[in-house]
């Protein structure tokens, strides 16, 4: 693949790409809402970096210059992406949600809303974390 086909997927959060002796290091801008798993904040392997957008926070993912390594590296970084991004539409669906909810509870009269009952698909796969409530580990991204 391409470096362009690489960098075309997060290309709206690169900040810059600098190698430094026989490391690379990403420097990305992520909204400062999003948040990271603490598994991919090994040590040395990123770093916080000031944001001139207020509303960006900066962190670097630092990787030696081999190709597993800048694989696993790209990986991780568009494993962040798809899970802050998946969490923002599906705060977005709540809240979408909620409100619906709020319209069908004033339009709606009580008897009705007794009966009102949801049902999902037992069929939906969880991972460890969210079977047993818990949300995987996370932290919020450095300023």
């Amino acid at each position: 693949m391409s470096f362009y086909k690489e960098l075309e997927l997060f290309q709206e959060y690169v900040h810059s790409i600098r190698k430094l002796k026989n490391f690379l290091s990403f420097d990305l801008q992520f909204p400062s809402k999003w948040s990271m798993p603490k598994s991919f904040t090994e040590e040395g392997q990123t770093v916080a970096f000031e944001s001139e957008d207020p509303n960006s926070k900066g962190i670097s993912f630092v990787c030696e210059f081999k190709e597993s390594e800048v694989n696993k590296t790209l990986a991780k970084v568009l494993k962040i992406i798809k899970l802050n991004k998946e969490r923002e539409l599906k705060e977005k669906l709540f809240k979408e949600t909620i409100e619906q909810l709020k319209q069908t509870f004033e339009k709606t009269d009580l008897d009705q809303l007794q009966r009102l009952y949801f049902d999902f698909d037992n069929d939906i796969n969880l991972n460890e974390n969210e079977q047993d409530g818990q949300e995987p580990a996370t932290i919020e991204l450095a300023e």
